[in-house]
């Protein structure tokens, strides 16, 4: 799948497009309720992406903020891409909507930069290492349409059409998830993934220590837009939660540019390429 064909990642962008078409036309969003006659919050849950918006109220909006005529097109091309069912609605009943915008954005990137420091990243895990993960982490789920997901994702990988960074801490290589001969394979596994052209994979060796952001797993898209379009999917052991340049800040919450910061950092600085040593970890 190309870069820019997904429909949720569509649905964002043209939600994005309307949103700084009106800005750019001077217009709030009470004034393009009231032209309209619909209610202020029918724009504010478009612009949100609370509900969708149809075809004809594509169009309107576009001559509403005096898009051009190619513009105009444009939108409405992607209005239409952007209603087409995804590929993964089928596992929607194992997906929360965190992680259902986490595969728009994995299918969408042109740069996927994935840190974990627990368990491996679900793009490199084999089939025999997911089911043995998933029975422990979500026991009276449907682990085998989970693992069939993961399994689907892995195409990815093999399109060429985007570059994939890998980094993990030295305990996901070490970590027994199922049996030894599963471990082995999932090892062999990285091995042969590192060969593919657009894929990279380090680690960082026990013996290194803390490093930045180390305690806390995370994903970074970058889109063909460039820096400005970063999005940072980011696990806690309270939940999963996804940061974009335009998210509210609350507390110490980081920006997406600090995740890829310490990516940066750690890839340059202490990380190591894998290689056969790894089949012998125990």
């Amino acid at each position: 799948m190309a870069v820019s064909e997904n429909p949720m990642f569509l649905r964002q962008r043209l939600r994005d497009r309307l949103k700084r078409a009106r800005e750019g036309a001077g217009l709030t969003q009470q004034q393009v309720a009231d032209a309209f006659g619909w209610s202020p919050s029918k724009v504010i849950r478009i612009e949100n992406g609370k509900i969708g918006i149809s075809i004809t109220d594509t169009m309107a909006l576009a001559d509403k903020y005096g898009m051009s005529a190619e513009e105009r097109t444009e939108l409405v091309d992607l209005a239409k891409a952007a209603r087409q069912p995804s590929w993964y609605t089928a596992y929607k009943s194992v997906m929360t909507p965190e992680f259902e915008a986490y595969v728009a954005y994995e299918e969408s990137a042109a740069i996927v930069r994935n840190y974990e420091r627990n368990v491996m990243p679900g793009l490199l895990q084999t089939e025999e290492y997911a089911t043995a993960l998933l029975q422990k982490l979500q026991p009276g789920r449907d682990v085998e349409l989970s693992v069939e997901l993961r399994m689907r994702r892995q195409k990815v990988l093999e399109s060429e059409e985007a570059q994939f960074f890998f980094i993990l801490d030295e305990s996901v290589l070490r970590r027994a998830v199922g049996s030894e001969a599963t471990m082995r394979q999932q090892r062999e596994a990285l091995l042969r993934i590192n060969d593919y052209p657009n894929v990279q994979i380090k680690y960082v060796p026990l013996a290194k220590g803390v490093y930045p952001l180390f305690r806390t797993p995370y994903t970074i898209f970058e889109f063909s837009g460039g820096i400005e379009d970063l999005v940072t999917y980011v696990q806690t052991p309270d939940g999963e939660f996804l940061l974009t340049e335009s998210s509210p800040r609350y507390g110490l919450r980081r920006e997406p540019a600090d995740y890829l910061d310490a990516f940066w950092e750690v890839e340059k600085t202490i990380a190591e390429e894998i290689g056969e040593e790894i089949l012998n970890l125990s």
